[in-house]
């Protein structure tokens, strides 16, 4: 599911003054083209430690959409004899259409510089740059993880704030660092971030929930309360009345609250709590807002959008549902649905089937590693089960026969890890 930053602002009732300024990056990156956020690490390293090492910053490898940034990364990077380095693309085939950027906001179709007769997924989906030589700037196809390579990390530039942590344009108020009681229910947790300007934090990309998870790298907090709600059924919003453009809605979440907490230490998804019980917190406001202490207006219940089976679609990226026809009534027979999962950077995935139910050795549900080795076939009555791929890709393939009819077929949630 793709993501971009999407944040409205719901201090409608305070008194607030913006301090405008000029774009500015934090950690050591350097400002190009006074909109990207850049840093060389020279060591060689693969593709996915690479990504790891840009997801610390909450970033990912540089993603380069025209001429003009393309040269200016290569000048950035300088010409240095030798110097090969992976940028943010990953292809899921030799067109660019199916070239993904790692910051989940589109595909190189628009614009790419790849070198004569690339992109070849045959020689990896991974992407890289050449510093110097004949094939200077010019994008290259290589095996994820079989080399090694230097590589440049980009971050989104934000604005000048005396906020203890400021990314793309946000200040981040840990709990235990601002709040004269680290851990509140829900509605308390909700006025002392009010007391800041701030709401409780709404997610709205991987790379903003990877940089969340870096701000509890050190504190011994496991989880904290964000601020998201669920009426039944299962219909998440967020209270600062931000479009629900991102989610990572663990698929054992159940149903034990109305409220949600982070994962903050393991992979980062978002649990139902109760929400009368206290929990460490996370606020989040605009960079560069000074206001008063006004109490927000009342939240208004944004439902999430109901998602397809995916059968036949030609990428699902994550996060997910996916369905046999007509679930959770009978599928149609004959079917046949084929799902191909997605994710990018240094991210796996997880897919957590529900349940199964087909006519025994008539109706089957293949899963697909993303080297084509099978990871399991499952007919009959199948309870929940879990699988998980060891890259960027799955496949999923729904067959029934011509018999057999009154079967539910199945279900599966999935996202990255």
């Amino acid at each position: 599911m793709h993501s971009f930053q999407f944040f409205f602002i719901t201090f409608l009732s305070f008194l607030v003054v913006f301090s405008v300024s000029d774009p500015i990056c934090n950690n050591g990156f350097t400002l190009v083209n006074s909109s990207k956020c850049l840093k060389l690490f020279t060591g060689p390293v693969r593709h996915r430690a690479a990504e790891a090492s840009c997801a610390v910053y909450g970033g990912t490898l540089v993603t380069i959409r025209n001429a003009v940034d393309n040269r200016a990364v290569s000048t950035f990077v300088g010409n240095t004899p030798g110097l090969s380095f992976w940028i943010g693309v990953y292809c899921l085939t030799n067109d660019p259409s199916t070239c993904y950027f790692d910051d989940d906001l589109g595909t190189a179709s628009s614009y790419n510089n790849f070198a004569k007769g690339f992109p070849v997924v045959d020689l990896g989906g991974c992407v890289y740059s050449a510093a110097a030589g004949t094939l200077a700037g010019q994008w290259i196809s290589a095996e994820c993880e079989d080399v090694e390579m230097a590589y440049v990390c980009e971050i989104p530039t934000t604005k000048t704030d005396p906020c203890a942590h400021n990314y793309n344009g946000y200040c981040y108020l840990m709990s235990h660092e601002n709040s004269t009681s680290p851990t509140m229910p829900f509605t308390s947790a909700e006025d002392s971030c009010h007391q800041n300007c701030a709401e409780l934090v709404s997610i709205h990309s991987r790379r903003e929930l990877t940089y969340i998870q870096s701000l509890y790298s050190t504190p011994n907090i496991s989880a904290v309360l964000i601020g998201a709600l669920t009426t039944s059924p299962l219909t998440p919003y967020w209270v600062d009345q931000s479009r629900w453009d991102y989610g990572h809605v663990s698929p054992r979440s159940g149903s034990t609250g109305s409220c949600f907490q982070m994962a903050v230490k393991t992979d980062g998804t978002w649990y139902q709590v109760d929400c009368k019980t206290s929990q460490y917190f996370l606020c989040k406001r605009p960079t560069g807002v000074t206001c008063n202490s006004t109490p927000a207006p009342p939240v208004i219940v944004t439902p999430a959008p109901t998602n397809p089976t995916g059968c036949n679609s030609t990428s699902l990226f994550d996060s997910g549902r996916i369905t046999s026809p007509n679930y959770p009534s009978a599928y149609p027979i004959p079917s046949l649905c084929n799902y191909r999962l997605s994710t990018l950077g240094a991210y796996r995935i997880g897919l957590y089937f529900t349940g199964v139910s087909t006519y025994t050795n008539y109706g089957y549900v293949y899963v697909y590693d993303s080297n084509g080795a099978r990871l399991a076939a499952l007919t009959g009555s199948v309870g929940a089960n879990t699988y998980y791929s060891t890259a960027n890709t799955m496949t999923v393939t729904f067959t029934s026969g011509t018999y057999g009819s009154g079967y539910s077929g199945f279900a599966a949630n999935f996202l990255s890890f």
